[in-house]
């Protein structure tokens, strides 16, 4: 059997981006601010200071443009320590709630525009 590369096996296209990212845990006192990496339909990998466990669902609002904002629930699919550092890299898949169809439609927008 071929192996395939995670490119092959992605569902949806990914584009670099480095973009302003909040997140807020389901917990009020646990929120921050970190850094896109990238981007795509199902998801966004973010650089993290603090790790965050596997499977914790979030809140994000990520900031597209000066002019778009995207809030979106999600949860964190897979986390790992950078290997030269004190900070992580985690992978946060978007929830695929009917209501978040506005937000689906700006990313859709930015990532056509990129």
């Amino acid at each position: 059997m071929e192996e395939q590369n995670v490119d092959e096996r992605r569902s949806f296209y990914r584009v670099h981006s480095a973009q302003p990212v909040r997140f807020q845990l389901k917990d009020p006192k646990q929120f921050g601010g970190c850094l896109s990496c990238d981007l795509s339909q199902g998801g966004i990998r973010v650089q993290l200071s603090d790790f965050i466990p596997l499977n914790s669902e979030m809140t994000l609002q990520i900031q597209l443009s000066d002019e778009s904002v995207v809030d979106y629930p999600c949860r964190v699919a897979w986390v790992e320590k950078n290997r030269f550092g004190d900070n992580y890299q985690a992978g946060l898949e978007f929830a695929e709630w009917e209501s978040m169809k506005d937000s689906q439609r700006k990313i859709l927008e930015f990532l056509s525009s990129q």
